[in-house]
């Protein structure tokens, strides 16, 4: 369910122009709403949103899809930071 803020219920993300980032254990962590890739190695992973950058480190880190909207990142997920 969506957490709106307004009469026609439009998601907040979409509003406040908000990254979103879903994590699914420690295995992948999907980031939507990004502007651009900043850092990549098999530890760290920083992508630059609109508001904040977000760094996923951990172990064996790739990004298994892409395209000018989403992003996932797969390998073993140590830690998750918005900076």
């Amino acid at each position: 369910m969506f957490n709106v803020d307004n009469e026609y219920d439009i998601p907040r993300d979409v509003i406040n122009n908000e990254c979103l980032c879903q994590i699914t254990g420690r295995r992948e962590v999907i980031v939507e709403n990004y502007k651009r890739i900043k850092n990549i190695s098999e530890e760290e992973i920083e992508v630059i949103c609109k508001k904040y950058n977000i760094r996923v480190m951990g172990e064996k880190l790739i990004i298994s899809y892409y395209n000018s909207d989403t992003m996932v990142i797969g390998g073993c997920v140590n830690e998750v930071l918005f900076c």
